[in-house]
């Protein structure tokens, strides 16, 4: 087994979506219904996915939308969870809030997102259908999935072994040598030394 370099993921969204639930269900596989979302917490853990050992770092944020708090939580991350509840509309607009934000201040850089809905299992009170949160992960060209993490450690695990994995690869792939473009000069001059 190899070991790569450390991944660090930030969870955003708004206050009450569910932001820690999911965070320690990922990690513990347990639930727990409530949390103090006053300060943000950092986990470390390491995961082993196609016999390759990495190591992550959470940043479980507190409802931070207020600017140089984001924008700090943006530049330390690597891959990100955008997390709202299917519940409440509101979130979901914060979400959006979050990519497009996201999406100004990481440009050039090499990031991965997931849209991640919560609490699917209240449907009963759903605001956000599953066909919203398709069309804003498409255009954002990001990664999209519902789950519960009341009902099922699956879903999360699932959501977060695909983020990771896309992380992976394009911290792989930020490694990788540049390679220059041949002009027409240089093409021309190759040929030449083949062929002359």
């Amino acid at each position: 087994m190899t070991n790569t370099d450390c991944i660090r993921v930030v969870i955003l969204g708004g206050s009450l979506v569910g932001k820690s639930a999911v965070t320690v269900r990922y990690l513990t596989k347990r639930f727990i219904g409530e949390y103090s979302s006053k300060k943000d917490y950092r986990y470390r853990h390491s995961v082993t996915f196609d016999n390759v050992i990495t190591g992550i770092e959470i940043l479980d944020t507190c409802k931070c939308l207020a600017a140089g708090c984001l924008y700090e939580h943006i530049k330390w991350g690597e891959a990100f969870v955008i997390v709202y509840s299917v519940c409440d509309r509101n979130s979901f607009l914060q979400a959006q809030f979050l990519l497009d934000t996201l999406n100004k201040v990481k440009v050039p850089t090499f990031y991965t997102t997931l849209l991640l809905g919560n609490k699917r299992d209240l449907d009963h009170a759903r605001e956000v259908c599953v066909d919203a949160g398709q069309e804003l992960s498409l255009r954002h060209g990001c990664q999209f999935y519902e789950v519960s993490a009341a009902e099922s450690f699956a879903g999360v695990s699932l959501a977060f072994q695909s983020l990771l994995r896309e992380a992976r690869s394009l911290q792989l792939l930020s490694c990788l040598p540049v390679r220059r473009k041949l002009g027409v000069n240089s093409v021309s001059r190759v040929l030449g030394n083949l062929f002359g």
